[in-house]
């Protein structure tokens, strides 16, 4: 399992290196024109991520795939805590090994908005901003007020402000609770997915922690055998 989980993570380093250097500067300065990127405040407690699963699950996938994401990982990462009936019911008929892709097919998704939407499983690294673009997207559509592109698709961190993704949460409405949800729906995928850009960080700082106390002890075991061994040398 660990050998596996340390290949999936240089698997995860080296695409996220390639997305970054394909994606077109004008995607990657996504600062929006003149529109600060909203403070995400990303969160990755086990709550916040079990929240996110559902919502990129129920909400994300029904356009985007988290390729590099396998079914079988889910049940690996103690921050999620997913069990394997749980994993079975989201998986469906795809199989553990399979990465969790959209049934949208890139023909599909072509005719429907143009372009094919991209993976997300390494949006928040290859997005300047991380996971503060994705909920800045999220929460950023309204009216044109040029009146010049469609309701649904004018975002004020886009650039270019014309998105081809229609507002995936326009459904919840746009009252003051129902846009609490929203903001509150887009800040756990947001954290959610920042989790999924980089998902054993939490098990690299478990590590660290033994490994600077292992350096301690054999710092202090080497100065030790330094005094031992230069006890009857004159300086």
């Amino acid at each position: 399992m660990k050998l596996t989980n340390m290949k999936q993570s240089i698997r995860l380093s080296v695409a996220a290196i390639c997305l970054a250097l394909t994606v077109p500067m004008s995607a990657s300065a996504s600062e929006g024109h003149g529109h600060a990127l909203k403070d995400a405040n990303i969160q990755m407690d086990h709550d916040t991520l079990r929240k996110g699963l559902e919502v990129f699950t129920n909400v994300c996938m029904g356009c985007h795939s988290a390729k590099y994401l396998r079914y079988g990982s889910l049940m690996a990462y103690p921050e999620l805590g997913l069990t394997r009936e749980e994993v079975d019911e989201l998986r469906g008929e795809h199989s553990l090994m399979d990465g969790m892709v959209s049934e949208l097919t890139p023909a599909d998704a072509i005719e429907s908005y143009g372009k094919v939407p991209p993976d997300l499983s390494l949006i928040t690294r290859a997005r300047r901003g991380a996971g503060n673009y994705v909920f800045s997207i999220l929460t950023g559509y309204e009216e044109d007020p040029n009146g010049k592109i469609p309701e649904g698709n004018y975002n004020i961190y886009y650039p270019g402000n014309r998105i081809a993704m229609p507002d995936p949460l326009a459904w919840m409405g746009h009252s003051e609770d129902e846009t609490a949800e929203i903001e509150g729906q887009a800040h756990a995928v947001a954290s959610f997915l920042t989790f999924v850009g980089d998902p054993h960080q939490f098990e690299r700082e478990r590590i660290g922690v033994w490994v600077l106390g292992f350096l301690f002890l054999l710092a202090f075991v080497l100065w030790m055998l330094k005094r031992e061994i230069w006890k009857d040398v004159k300086h």
